[in-house]
């Protein structure tokens, strides 16, 4: 009597499963089927061991909530949407018992006290930036994926005006597939009614230094044409052995003329993406390469030139426009075909989409007065890290799940990889 076929159902537990099972080397605890769903006991407090590190900047004297569970619970809250000091410590205030234990909040009277909103906002203000980012990193290498591409660029909050009447400027760098900010550095204050160019003096100096917290071997860092700088890109590839992608605009003039005269008489393209409907949009994305460039261009490492046109067609009047961008990568064709350049040049944006404007949305971030010492900087680093946490749960609206986490504090720790049957979707 002949078989019936089998039939084998599959449900994946990991968020990007066919990318992670897709890679050439797979990553430890997959080598040998080791699970990564339980946590022990000490790691079910792993969100404030990473913050012991970071110097208290209080006197000793009157100290009565730890530092590294003031941190924990401000990353706890930044991940509901809290948005100022008062709505952290308001957050703190409605937590059971039993979550005030696992923040490691002290106990008092017989029952766990939780910070103040001057105890919370005191730590923020005077608290190291760059400990504090520190802290961040060393929990995203644990527990976070990595990303192949980065992304550089810079954003003012607007409202966070000091006493001398300048805004805050915070340079990130954000991983294009994961969203996640693996780190950011204060650029500076800008004069509000200023132009640009403090800014774009600003971020040049800075874009090195901010690179040099992360670990950047082998991957590719995307920018705009701000960063499109020969020493920069010396010391992406020389110093670090990492890769550029740049956009090419007017501030290299020659370069620019360079290239647009070489695709000014383009034939057929090397690859094309789409059509695909997008935010009322018809969007088709073409892009050409070549090589022949790469001694001539006045620009170090150069492994390839391309140009990409975006043709839209509104879907409701019909009115169609093309843009045209022009960049170089250091990255060569056995490297990076036309498609990998395309994806990568698009990924770029993400920094934009899914950090920048993710975060105007949900914290008002441009409308936010914190602007005492550390604050703002501090403030941001929490919800970039929040962002970058939900969106690695491949969710669709992180609004909603904003709202989600708010109501169900069990699900914040799972989050936080501070539950014992934590996993990388927890409950995504």
């Amino acid at each position: 009597m002949a078989q019936s076929p089998k039939l084998v159902f599959v449900m994946p537990l990991q968020a990007h499963a066919r990318a992670l099972l897709s890679r050439p080397t797979l990553e430890a605890p997959y080598r040998h089927g080791a699970p990564k769903i339980m946590l022990s006991a000490d790691q079910m407090y792993a969100l404030p061991d990473f913050f012991r590190a970071i110097t208290d900047p209080r006197r000793a004297q009157g100290r009565r909530h730890p530092l590294p569970t003031v941190l924990a619970i401000a990353a706890g809250a930044s991940l509901c949407g809290m948005r100022g000091y008062k709505a952290i410590a308001g957050w703190a205030r409605s937590l059971g018992p039993k979550a005030r234990e696992r923040f490691g909040c002290r106990r008092q009277q017989g029952r766990r006290s939780v910070p103040s909103e001057y105890v919370i906002r005191d730590v923020l203000i005077r608290v190291d930036p760059v400990e504090l980012d520190g802290a961040l990193q060393c929990w995203n290498e644990v527990y976070g994926e990595e990303d192949e591409s980065l992304a550089i660029d810079g954003k003012t909050m607007c409202n966070a005006i000091d006493e001398e009447g300048h805004q805050t400027h915070i340079m990130s760098v954000v991983g294009h597939r994961t969203t996640t900010c693996y780190t950011q550095k204060k650029v500076g204050a800008l004069p509000v009614d200023g132009d640009d160019e403090v800014k774009r003096t600003n971020e040049i100096k800075m874009a090195a230094p901010l690179l040099d917290a992360i670990a950047i071997e082998g991957k590719e860092i995307t920018a705009d044409a701000l960063l499109t700088q020969r020493t920069f890109a010396a010391y992406l590839v020389e110093d670090r052995q990492a890769h550029y992608h740049f956009t090419v605009k007017g501030n290299q003039p020659h370069l620019f003329e360079d290239i647009a005269l070489y695709f000014r008489d383009r034939q057929e393209p090397d690859f094309v993406m789409g059509p695909s409907l997008e935010h009322g949009r018809i969007e088709t994305r073409r892009i050409w390469t070549t090589t022949a460039l790469n001694d001539y261009l006045d620009f170090p490492y150069v492994g390839q030139a391309f140009v990409i046109e975006r043709e839209r067609i509104e879907k409701k009047t019909g009115k169609r426009s093309i843009e045209v961008a022009y960049g170089i990568t250091s990255r060569t064709p056995d490297q990076a075909d036309a498609k990998k350049v395309l994806q990568t040049n698009r990924g770029h944006w993400s920094i934009e989409n899914s950090c920048h404007y993710i975060i105007d949305w949900n914290f008002d971030e441009d409308r936010s007065r914190i602007r005492t010492g550390h604050g703002p900087e501090n403030i941001s680093r929490l919800r970039r890290f929040a962002v970058g946490i939900i969106n690695s749960k491949g969710v669709d609206s992180v609004a909603e799940k904003m709202r989600q986490l708010h109501r169900n504090t069990r699900l914040v720790f799972d989050y936080l990889r501070m539950s014992k049957n934590t996993c990388a979707t927890a409950c995504a």
